[in-house]
């Protein structure tokens, strides 16, 4: 599912959002830029995020960032947290980083820090981080380990993004138009359901919803509750077993599989069942327990289940409908 966006400031002016929600699927607004000043607040923030809460419009945020040192990107995460606070984001909290002269000066190694520290900061208040830049800042200066944590928001404004990497949004134009918006407006496709995640995994702002025995899937995990260095899994599948409340990673996955939090988890995971099926249809036999029975979705439950590759074979699907008919079909 491709979803269309745009993103804005101050320089957009007055918003007529009453008009521009027909034509948009959400919003990634700036909170401002620099450190935590109301004079570097955006100015039309408040009246963009009041308008977009109020019609329904679900919405994310961006900070431009000046940083060259963590302290700086602390003032930074700050100045964010003081704005979004009691809002719920359906969308990412991004850090844009761009700035030639100043962050752009220091060393990549220097950058990765100062988005670890602004990510650290959110993530700890439970707020899903991404990181924004352009293709070529990615291509040469954000290729540090850290950035695979982040979903990444790509300005190159060309007919194809062509970047070998995961993406979850791409800025493809900078000189759109938009009807209730006078002048241009940058353009952009999300690729991934980011409302949907917010609210299952409780976080910008929504309620955490995990419990003691949910099964869950993750793409990382940390030694303790207090780490801040994620890991990569020996299983990327387990059951939460003890809940630390108020911990940056509060959930204990198994005995010793490490301990999660909201930004690593993908989703709750649950067994599918339809024993009393007798069809030999795996399409059939998940509309009749009203599961989606897409491609999509049979791609992603065939990948849970060991299943690689899936191309919706016989085989693959006779696989798939033996787990759903003994009620292990993990989803």
């Amino acid at each position: 599912m491709i979803t269309k966006g745009i993103d804005v400031s101050q320089y957009q002016g007055m918003i007529d959002w009453e008009t521009v929600k027909r034509e948009i699927d959400y919003a990634i607004i700036r909170v401002g830029y620099g450190q935590d000043q109301e004079d570097q607040d955006d100015k039309m923030f408040q009246r963009n995020i009041t308008e977009c809460t109020r019609l329904k419009i679900p919405f994310g945020v961006y900070l431009y960032s000046y940083a060259r040192t963590t302290s700086q990107a602390v003032g930074e995460a700050n100045h964010v947290l003081r704005l979004i606070r009691g809002y719920k984001l359906d969308y990412p909290v991004y850090y844009d980083l761009e700035d030639e002269k100043t962050t752009g000066q220091e060393s990549n190694e220097q950058i990765a820090l100062i988005a670890k520290t602004f990510g650290d900061i959110l993530e700890k208040e439970n707020y899903y981080v991404g990181i924004y830049s352009s293709f070529s800042w990615f291509q040469t200066k954000l290729i540090d380990p850290i950035f695979s944590q982040y979903t990444k928001w790509i300005a190159r404004y060309s007919k194809e993004l062509n970047y070998n990497g995961s993406v979850g949004m791409w800025q493809y134009s900078d000189d759109g138009r938009v009807r209730g918006i006078q002048g241009p407006v940058d353009l952009n496709e999300c690729y991934v359901d980011f409302p949907s995640r917010m609210k299952q995994l409780g976080l910008n702002g929504y309620q955490q919803m995990y419990q003691i025995k949910d099964m869950v899937l993750f793409h990382h995990v940390f030694l303790t509750s207090k780490s801040t260095t994620p890991l990569k899994p020996y299983q990327t599948i387990g059951t939460i077993t003890k809940i630390v409340p108020n911990a940056r990673n509060p959930y204990l996955i198994g005995k010793d599989q490490g301990w999660v939090n909201n930004q690593v988890i993908e989703a709750r995971v649950i067994y599918l069942s339809n024993p009393d099926y007798i069809g030999n249809s795996i399409v059939d036999g998940l509309k009749e327990i009203g599961a989606d029975s897409s491609f999509s979705n049979r791609t992603r439950i065939a990948m849970l289940n060991g299943i690689q590759d899936y191309s919706g074979t016989s085989k693959q699907n006779e696989e798939l409908l033996q787990l759903l008919k003994n009620g292990k079909l993990l989803s």
